[in-house]
């Protein structure tokens, strides 16, 4: 099953129209890649529906890098289901 990370490049592949062989490293930047502001929202939404969980566009401003990115989805995730427990 890939990571989150892995999925995560996916995305931002899509995103950035990047070939599906470009190899993306933990400290690649979504913005350094070409990302626009516009895209990055489009990244947020498009990571929302593919984890079910929200991710704020302040996580990714703040670091764009796919790690960091990876880690606020986990982050989301985690509080996610800390709200969702009874």
């Amino acid at each position: 099953m890939p990571t989150v990370e892995e999925r995560t490049a996916g995305i931002w592949r899509e995103i950035l129209d990047l070939d599906a062989g470009t190899p993306l490293g933990p400290e690649d930047d979504f913005f350094a890649l070409g990302g626009t502001s516009l895209q990055a929202m489009t990244l947020v939404q498009r990571l929302g529906e593919e984890f079910g969980v929200p991710v704020a566009l302040s996580a990714l401003l703040a670091d764009a890098s796919l790690r960091a990115v990876g880690a606020a989805v986990t982050a989301a995730a985690a509080g996610h289901e800390e709200t969702a427990r009874p």
